[in-house]
């Protein structure tokens, strides 16, 4: 008898407010899964767990001071037992789907790029805190940090710099901040990736992420070994000695072409040896480390110091010259190139650069790259930056791309007349949860258009920051040829994807 007694018991615990309340807590606690929001969270999710283990307990307690008072009419209340019964069964499998829904829930807010908890374990798994002992670029030089960073993490023997090397030190050589992504093979020939920042007003340790999506295509030109050796020939303390500024930056991208500007570069050699140089008849290009002053170089000349091993190829003969271009697009020593047919063809050409970013000037050939005229001396409308693409559909119509920040995002012009003047083109945002209340638009780095059944196609990727699913990117589609453009559908990269 006391077991038909039991299901009113277990009826009257899983009652309507605690199934309520119940639900309440596990749609908090995956909300905190997967978009984050602690503070604001916690406290209802804690309220909850409270009210429910205190009210299991009251009733185990009341069942326990009830069942010395049974008497044989409670027993054989038929419909109270009845009723209590089925909803007993009825509360347990609400209690079931509501478990199984949060569970899966939160099992996928843990999958890659899904969710909050997705980035927690994977910063478990790949954050790394480093104690910063030598911290003074003066006496350790580089050298230093990467001594820190190798007491918790191997590092490839060759190292390649995905993105800028960007240091910050004092007048006294402490360092302030650092920012690097690095890539290379370890020993099982695998490619490794190393997010690397610093920030000392934010705390005394270098912070490491570890497998980190990378474009490694290990070009020579980003190796970071003539970095290490030009760190070690440079006096840094006697080159910001005539300054006297605050704070001064150290700058590194690899490879650079400097063009015919001669201003503020220095050659040097393994002897710290240093040779400057006056406006030459050939390019001036060769692994550089900037020393500059942040925010202004508009007024102080950043000191750019070349490795004096690589002082950049030999002059071309016009035969040489004229067989290097295709038809179509090319990337030829740090300028992109687009050739219509074998004579007509234009080229994205560096006239200055500084810090990273680079001011272009659109060239136009006519006799297969033999003669280039210069067409538009600004073709980016007075922004800096580096080149991410140039297509031209037809002699008049073409499109180019500069990207910002390392890659971080970038810009589309557009020109009808060849290239003479060009317009920013303008996409739809594209607005997805950052978290449960914040949207961003994750697709900022247009690609070149193309064109497919009559019909112009853009694919809008993320950058090099970009994480939103793993990378993916957006389609849009332009009906006016590439002056505006809507949206279609997110498409996965690296696959292939159809067109509707």
């Amino acid at each position: 008898m006391y077991k038909k007694k039991n299901y009113l018991f277990r009826a009257i615990v899983l009652n309507p407010l605690v199934l309520v309340i119940y639900s309440i807590v596990c749609f908090y606690l995956y909300s905190l899964f997967q978009y984050g929001g602690l503070k604001r969270k916690i406290p209802i999710i804690l309220g909850g767990i409270i009210f429910l283990v205190v009210w299991f307990l009251w009733c185990f307690y009341r069942s326990k001071k009830e069942r010395k008072n049974l008497s044989e009419k409670n027993y054989l209340e038929t419909n109270k037992l009845r009723i209590g019964k089925a909803w007993y069964f009825t509360a347990l499998t609400i209690l079931l789907l509501v478990t199984l829904t949060t569970g899966t829930k939160i099992y996928q807010s843990a999958i890659n790029y899904q969710g909050k908890l997705s980035w927690f374990i994977h910063e478990l798994k790949n954050k790394r805190k480093i104690e910063f002992v030598h911290d003074n670029i003066y006496h350790d030089s580089l050298e230093g940090i990467f001594e820190d960073i190798q007491k918790q993490i191997t590092l490839p023997k060759e190292l390649y710099v995905s993105t800028d090397f960007r240091l910050k030190f004092n007048k006294d050589g402490q360092i302030i901040s650092l920012d690097t992504f690095l890539y290379g093979k370890d020993q099982e020939d695998k490619t490794q990736s190393f997010l690397i920042t610093y920030d000392r007003n934010k705390g005394k340790d270098v912070t490491v992420y570890l497998n980190g999506y990378v474009d490694a295509n290990y070009n020579e030109e980003k190796k970071l070994q003539p970095l290490m050796d030009l760190a070690q020939w440079i006096s840094l303390e006697k080159t910001v000695s005539g300054w006297s500024e605050e704070q001064y930056g150290i700058l590194y991208t690899g490879f650079r072409n400097w063009g015919y500007n001669s201003e503020g570069i220095i050659y040097i050699d393994e002897n710290g040896e240093t040779k400057q140089l006056e406006p030459l008849n050939d390019e001036i290009e060769g692994y550089t480390v900037s020393i500059y002053v942040p925010r202004r170089e508009d007024s102080i000349t950043p000191v750019r110091f070349i490795h004096n091993n690589h002082r950049g190829p030999e002059r071309k003969d016009d035969e040489q010259l004229n067989n290097q271009w295709d038809i179509g697009y090319s990337y030829n020593e740090g300028e992109e190139t687009f050739f219509l047919d074998e004579n007509l063809g234009y080229q994205l050409s560096v006239v200055d650069a500084a810090l990273g970013s680079r001011f272009y000037a659109l060239l136009q050939t006519q006799d297969g790259g033999y003669t280039w005229e210069t067409i538009n001396q600004d073709p980016f409308l007075n922004s800096a930056g580096v080149s991410s693409g140039i297509t031209y559909i037809n002699k008049n119509l073409g499109f180019i791309g500069l990207s910002h920040s390392g890659g971080s995002f970038a810009e589309l012009y557009r020109t009808e007349d060849g290239g003479l003047s060009f317009q920013k083109v303008c996409f739809p945002k594209i607005e997805v949860h950052l978290t449960e209340t914040e949207t961003y638009n994750p697709f900022d780095f247009p690609e070149k258009p193309f064109v497919e059944n009559g019909n112009f196609y853009l694919l809008v990727g993320q950058g090099q920051d970009g994480d939103y699913k793993g990378g993916i990117k957006a389609l849009y589609q332009s009906e006016d040829k590439g002056e505006t453009w809507r949206y279609i559908k997110e498409v996965e990269r690296c696959k292939s994807y159809e067109i509707d």
